[in-house]
């Protein structure tokens, strides 16, 4: 929707380490979601942090998101850990309270279509 991006879709739990870490290496951007569970994001989640180089995937855009029933960390959990990684994080991440019904969802839609822009104005 923001233009010419190719645009990928991976559940990191059913994908093999060395190919996720193939993947990021040739990727341009990423994104990463993640629900809240106990304060935390999800173990594979972590699993990807390990595979992001600092030196390889330097200053790359990442955003992040996430679904969260009270207390919604594993946003600023995900943006820390890639600031940590030295990627260029996008804005504040996306949150939604449980489900994302038809306000929530237009909010996705709109926070993807602006980290495209983004991306778009970061290679010209």
């Amino acid at each position: 929707m923001a233009g010419d991006i190719e645009v990928e879709l991976m559940d990191i739990e059913l994908i093999d380490v060395t190919s996720l870490e193939e993947k990021i290496d040739k990727s341009t951007a990423i994104i990463i979601g993640s629900p809240t569970i106990n304060q935390n994001t999800l173990r594979p989640i972590y699993d990807l942090f390990a595979v992001i180089n600092p030196i390889r995937n330097r200053g790359k855009l990442a955003g992040a998101f996430g679904s969260y029933g009270w207390s919604g960390e594993a946003v600023k959990i995900i943006q820390e850990n890639l600031k940590n990684l030295k990627l260029k994080v996008y804005d504040d991440g996306l949150r939604c309270c449980f489900i994302p019904f038809e306000d929530s969802f237009q909010e996705a839609i709109e926070y993807g279509k602006d980290f495209g822009k983004k991306l778009l104005d970061n290679s010209r």
